[in-house]
């Protein structure tokens, strides 16, 4: 006998329109740690084109650092730019503990697409966290993700969201 609830239509072929955020997140974390220093940080959201990035400790997120906060710390004089490691030694009085924000955005893989966009633009921010249901980080969705979703034919992103 077949169970009727493995026959039902959204559970065969979900809405489309209505993606969860495992569906779309990048499968990898790029993150740092708190003893990171603030230029490899910066080189890892350019390599990653992310402007913000958890700080994670033992697999567990304990916030996150913003580009604009690097850019901060480089204004006040805190940050040297030395181009190639090779060429010159970069001299970085900053760490990413330095400039932690907490609390970092962490959502479910399997939440709805459009509950984590409002939550991402409720609070500000541009990445958020995946999490699998252990607690250990599995994913992450930033507006890369989220306009690329957006960009397919004959999606909407406001469409996602109003319904």
């Amino acid at each position: 006998m077949t169970d009727a609830s493995l026959l039902d239509p959204a559970r065969v072929a979900p809405d489309a329109d209505h993606p969860l955020v495992g569906d779309l997140m990048r499968d990898e974390v790029v993150f740092c740690l708190p003893s990171t220093p603030l230029d490899a940080v910066a080189k890892l959201m350019a390599d990653n084109d992310l402007s913000e990035i958890p700080v994670l400790i033992d697999r567990r997120p304990v916030g996150y650092v913003r580009g604009s906060d690097i850019v901060g710390q480089f204004v006040d004089g805190r940050i040297e730019l030395a181009g190639s490691d090779l060429v010159r030694q970069t001299y970085v009085t900053s760490m990413a503990r330095d400039v932690l924000r907490t609390p970092p955005l962490l959502v479910d893989e399997n939440e709805p697409l459009e509950s984590v966009i409002t939550a991402m633009n409720r609070q500000g921010h541009t990445t958020a966290l995946v999490m699998h249901e252990d607690e250990r980080p599995v994913g992450m969705l930033s507006v890369r993700e989220v306009a690329a979703f957006a960009g397919r034919p004959g999606r909407s992103v406001a469409r996602a969201i109003d319904g």
